[in-house]
C-alpha cells in the first residue's frame, strides 16, 4: 500500500514540475507546449488527448479506470486552459477549467481518499470563483 502510495506522490510531483515547465514554454512557443502536454497525455494515458477530450467526465473515467489516472488527465485539461488565459481565450479557458473540475470529481468518486483529487477540486473551484 505504501509503495503504491509514495509512486502515486511522485508522479503527481513529476507531473507539477512538467506543467510548470510546458506552462513557462507557452510563453515563448504554445503551440510546443500544446504539443508535449498531447504526447504526455498519450504517453503516460496511453491515450490520444483529443480522443478522451471528447468523452463526458463520467465516460473519461470509465475509460482511464483508477483515479491517479483521472488526476493525470484532469491536470493536462488545466494546464489547456492555463495556455488558452495566455492566448487571451478565457471563454475557453473556463470551459477547460469547469471540465477539469468534473474530472477532479470523478477521480474522488473513484478513490474518496485521494488527497490529489481533493486538492484538485479546491483548486479549480477556486479559480473558478
Amino acid at each position: 500500500m505504501f509503495e503504491e502510495r509514495d509512486y502515486v506522490m511522485r508522479a503527481v510531483k513529476q507531473l507539477a514540475d512538467f506543467v510548470a515547465r510546458v506552462l513557462k514554454l507557452a510563453l515563448t512557443d504554445p503551440r510546443a507546449a500544446r504539443d508535449q502536454l498531447e504526447a504526455a497525455c498519450r504517453d503516460t494515458l496511453h491515450m490520444e488527448l483529443a480522443t478522451l477530450s471528447l468523452v463526458d467526465a463520467s465516460t473519461a473515467a470509465g475509460l482511464l479506470v483508477r483515479a491517479d489516472k483521472v488526476v493525470y488527465f484532469a491536470t493536462v485539461i488545466e494546464a489547456l486552459g492555463e495556455l488558452d488565459l495566455l492566448e487571451g481565450a478565457a471563454h475557453r479557458a473556463r470551459s477547460r477549467f469547469l471540465h477539469a473540475l468534473e474530472l477532479a470529481h470523478e477521480a474522488a468518486r473513484l478513490d474518496s481518499k485521494s488527497s490529489e483529487a481533493t486538492a484538485l477540486i479546491a483548486r479549480l473551484r477556486a479559480r473558478l470563483e
